[in-house]
């Protein structure tokens, strides 16, 4: 298809313009390819193109007809782009075109929308891999005639967008034994019956895309299986809009052909939507045509089901994977999922699902299911013990839900847990829903007792800890416990919070205690004033801190004593009014630090950070500017680059 991200390439890469070919062309070396871009230049003609040229684009220009005599001498070209020609919707591609071009391997004709062609344009073209013919104006007559007959090393064939009602490859087609994707996503093909495609049998397509078509599904009886000796990687039929009746009888009609993934994304028809009884829901009968297919991989997502009716799956029980998502699922009936017995990844985000009982997943108990994902639903509650037997479920996905707990379920296989974006406050059974976790997102929650943190870390697995934009700003009494052992936490992330309230109060100063191979810590946009000086003691790991985007004036010089491991300090954003490098001495292994829209006050006593950041090896990141203000107060009050203040020091 054509890719507009491609007729762009030239303004992103570096580029060298070469005298004596088209004044506005320019060539340049991309991945190791000699490209020569002529794109929009308003050419009427092939213009004279550097003979080591491996990519040639003539894309938006005026070109109105390509011949024997249009690519000369171009003995290594592999890529060529002469899609969009503005001449009146027309291009003309005469006998043997591209005849010398033996190396030629992608060609791109899309969006000509008249694309005239000699039934021996393509003569010679035997590597030719890609052939892009996407909005042409084509009409069926385009696979029923010989035009591809010499194309015997073709894999791709795009003919998106055109005006084909049938699809009938003439048998020139039996010769194109590498021939692996067909394109034909918004045609008007409306019949696909019996021997239609003869000639393309006794091979297997990687992909086969009739999405968007008018297809016509006909009774059993007067249609046969078009896809008899075909085996298909990938079917797309989205957007077709059968109801449920016809796409009953269409997997009838291809009952037994081997497809591993059936793709049926926006069913408009298939289901009554939310509120509706006028349109039916797909049932057990629904899809079982697919009995003897094998589908491996099912997106039946954007429908209009709003139900799940019981065994509505059993015709394909060897599903590995299910996408459910951004449909109007509300009601799970008991039994939805049963025959489902290899189910690996379940997708039903973006539905109307309000909670989940035991019934909902429960015929997936038995299942080797490891992904699940029921994100952006409406989920307030989930019934206790209702997810216990998921034995095997590995990653759970619960963001953008209303769920005001942790499920009260027993998960112990789990290591990723998405909660972000629910309405958890407080962290009560964590350990129990998932005591193997090891990424744990509660993100944009409503915590608000940063002693909530050493519960999580009694996760003895937990690597990954993200506990951003909540309410965290108070800490309850040091609970009388047996301390907490050295977590295997890496990465801590408490940014969008109000800890500054916590650390003001002194309350909490030994959170971060047991946290030795910490690696990571986000404390940007706290409201911190200051910090407790033992703060970050035993933050021995610690390579990465955040800081910035607080209101900080200070950094007490005992503050990074232990963090020998930093390689990166972001202190930007903060209020500081001076800063030492004694502060910075402890940081035996800083790499680099981001002082970025830092404004310190003029003084005099700021010479040795200056002198610091001029001797030392550290990267030192500021504004856009490139240098580090201060504000001189004696008037005229006025921020100026802080190595200018010193010639007045």
């Amino acid at each position: 298809m054509f890719c507009p991200a491609a007729a762009l390439l030239f303004l992103t890469l570096s580029s060298t313009f070469f005298p004596g070919h088209s004044s506005n062309c320019v060539s340049f070396l991309a991945k190791s390819r000699f490209i020569f871009s002529c794109q929009a230049q308003g050419l009427f003609s092939i213009p004279s193109v550097p003979f080591n040229t491996q990519v040639l684009l003539l894309n938006f220009n005026h070109i109105p007809s390509i011949s024997q005599k249009s690519f000369l001498n171009l003995t290594q070209l592999q890529d060529l782009s002469l899609g969009a020609q503005n001449n009146n919707g027309s291009l003309v591609i005469e006998e043997a075109a591209f005849q010398t071009l033996t190396t030629l391997t992608t060609l791109d004709l899309g969006g000509n929308r008249n694309l005239i062609m000699h039934p021996k344009a393509f003569k010679g073209l035997s590597q030719l891999k890609i052939l892009l013919l996407d909005s042409n104006g084509l009409d069926e007559s385009v696979l029923e005639s010989n035009l591809f007959g010499e194309l015997t090393s073709l894999r791709k064939l795009d003919l998106s967008f055109n005006n084909l009602r049938r699809l009938r490859p003439d048998p020139s087609f039996l010769k194109l034994h590498s021939l692996s994707t067909i394109l034909l996503k918004l045609n008007k093909i409306n019949q696909l019956c019996g021997k239609d495609l003869q000639n393309l049998q006794g091979r297997r397509l990687e992909l086969l895309d009739l999405s968007s078509n008018p297809l016509q599904v006909s009774n059993t009886s007067l249609c046969t299986n078009p896809f008899m000796n075909i085996t298909l990687g990938t079917l797309d039929i989205s957007s077709t809009a059968w109801n449920t009746e016809q796409t009953e009888n269409f997997f009838k009609i291809i009952s037994g052909t081997q497809v591993e993934q059936v793709k049926m994304r926006h069913g408009s028809l298939l289901g009554s939507g939310f509120g509706f009884n006028n349109l039916k829901n797909p049932d057990e009968n629904t899809f079982s045509g697919l009995n003897f297919s094998n589908v491996l991989i099912f997106d039946f997502s954007h429908s209009f089901t709003s139900k799940l009716e019981p065994y509505i799956f059993a015709g394909v029980s060897k599903l590995l994977s299910l996408d459910l998502s951004f449909s109007k699922l509300h009601i799970i009936s008991p039994g939805a999922f049963s025959g489902l017995r290899e189910l690996v990844s379940l997708n039903m985000s973006g539905n109307l699902i309000g909670d989940l009982t035991r019934s909902t997943l429960e015929s997936l108990w038995s299942s080797p299911l490891k992904v699940l994902d029921i994100s952006s639903n409406h989920i307030g509650a989930i019934q206790f013990g209702a997810m216990d037997g998921l034995v095997s479920l590995d990653s759970l996905n619960l963001r953008d839900n209303a769920l005001n707990n942790i499920p009260s379920v027993k998960l112990p296989g789990l290591t990723i847990v998405l909660l972000k974006q629910n309405r958890i406050s407080d962290t009560y059974g964590i350990t129990t829903f998932c005591p193997n976790c090891k990424l744990l997102d509660l993100s944009s929650n409503r915590l608000t007792d940063l002693r909530s943190l050493r519960e999580i870390l009694e996760l003895r697995s937990l690597k990954i800890l993200m506990l951003s934009s909540n309410q965290l700003s108070q800490c309850s009494p040091k609970p009388a416990v047996k301390p907490l052992n050295n977590t295997s936490l890496l990465f801590l992330d408490l940014s969008d919070n109000d800890l500054g309230q916590v650390w003001t109060s002194g309350q909490c100063s030994d959170i971060f205690r047991n946290l030795g191979l910490l690696k990571t810590l986000n404390l940007a946009k706290n409201h911190i004033y200051s910090f407790p000086e033992d703060l970050f003691q035993e933050l021995v790991s610690l390579q990465a801190l955040d800081l910035s985007r607080n209101y900080l004036r200070l950094l007490p010089q005992e503050l990074f004593t232990d963090l020998k491991a930093l390689k990166t300090l972001n202190i930007r954003n903060n209020n500081f009014v001076t800063l030492s490098p004694s502060s910075f001495k402890p940081l035996t292994s800083l790499k680099s630090v981001d002082l970025s829209e830092v404004t310190l006050i003029c003084n005099c006593g700021l010479t040795d950070f200056w002198n610091w950041i001029r001797t030392t090896n550290v990267t030192v990141q500021v504004s856009y500017t490139g240098k580090i203000s201060c504000l001189r107060l004696s008037p005229p009050v006025q921020e100026i680059p802080l190595e200018a203040y010193f010639k007045d020091c």
